[in-house]
């Protein structure tokens, strides 16, 4: 007897702040004709996507609002006719660059904007209620306006022992260059604001295809090298999390073994490829995700 296949969806508690207020907020809630409901939009994942790009894409298919993503929320799990369903969520944020504009469509026919008690009356299904509860406790601890910083290690490279040449110029394999599009594709979707990689090749090329996605330049960190003294880079991070918007810092395993400790992690082992996204408030951590 096979097991029963689950369905993955992705979707987001979107918010934005509330006119005339300090720290208030209205969140988008859709009506889907199809079941007469009124939920948090959401989709299902195409082959291969990451959850990441499908919260992101759905969003804006069902709202035409573009969004970035914020700290993770819990998964919600219920079954539907064709057998069980796990639903990805993010807090996220309208982009005040290109929020987009909602028209009415086969999807959903109405949205509305509406502070969380509003919300939670109009909700159809008590997961959704849930999951505002849980949005709303982000909130009030300020975490739905966390910034985020992305520590990764660069993709696979060409094997040290049989490259040739100086260490600085070894490529990423066919491997890496595969996984450098598909970190592209999931970080695109929380809204990078500047990237810093190690001035290695193998760094370079990891962020490449991420910076051309999202329209910003590579800056080449010489305090991200592998041999970096600890202070270098523990300003690095500094530096990086005081600022506004997603920073994604690209570097060698040794060299993020001194970042993690920097912002108060457990080291983690990444493999070639692998990261994090640090979410956090005020310099204290409060949600990690791993990559990919």
């Amino acid at each position: 007897m096979s097991r029963e296949r689950t369905i993955v969806a992705a979707g987001g508690v979107v918010w934005r702040p509330r006119p005339g207020t300090r720290n208030g907020v209205e969140l988008l809630v859709a009506h889907r004709p199809r079941y007469d409901d009124w939920t948090f939009p959401k989709g299902k994942r195409d082959d291969g996507e990451p959850v990441q790009r499908t919260a992101v894409r759905e969003i804006e298919e069902e709202t035409g609002l573009r969004v970035h993503l914020g700290v993770p929320l819990p998964a919600v799990r219920y079954r539907v006719g064709a057998g069980p369903k796990i639903v990805h969520y993010w807090s996220a944020q309208t982009d005040p660059e290109a929020p987009g504009q909602f028209v009415p469509n086969k999807e959903v026919d109405e949205v509305r904007w509406l502070r969380p008690r509003e919300a939670r009356d109009l909700l159809t299904y008590a997961h959704d209620r849930d999951l505002l509860a849980a949005f709303r406790g982000r909130r009030d601890a300020g975490h739905h306006k966390a910034r985020a910083l992305v520590v990764l290690r660069h993709g696979k490279a060409a094997s040290a022992g049989r490259w040739r040449g100086d260490d600085h110029d070894r490529p990423l394999t066919d491997v890496g260059l595969g996984q450098a599009e598909a970190l592209a594709l999931t970080l695109a979707q929380y809204g990078p604001a500047r990237m810093l990689a190690s001035p290695a090749l193998r760094c370079q090329q990891t962020l490449a295809p991420l910076a051309a996605a999202v329209g910003h330049p590579v800056t080449l960190e010489r305090r991200l090298v592998e041999d970096a003294p600890t202070a270098a880079v523990a300003a690095v991070v500094r530096e990086a999390m005081a600022r506004r918007g997603l920073s994604v810092l690209c570097s060698h395993l040794p060299t993020l073994t001194t970042a993690f400790d920097a912002i108060g992690l457990k080291p983690l082992d990444l493999a070639p490829g692998e990261g994090v996204v640090v979410h956090h408030r005020h310099g204290r951590v409060v949600s990690t995700e791993r990559l990919p």
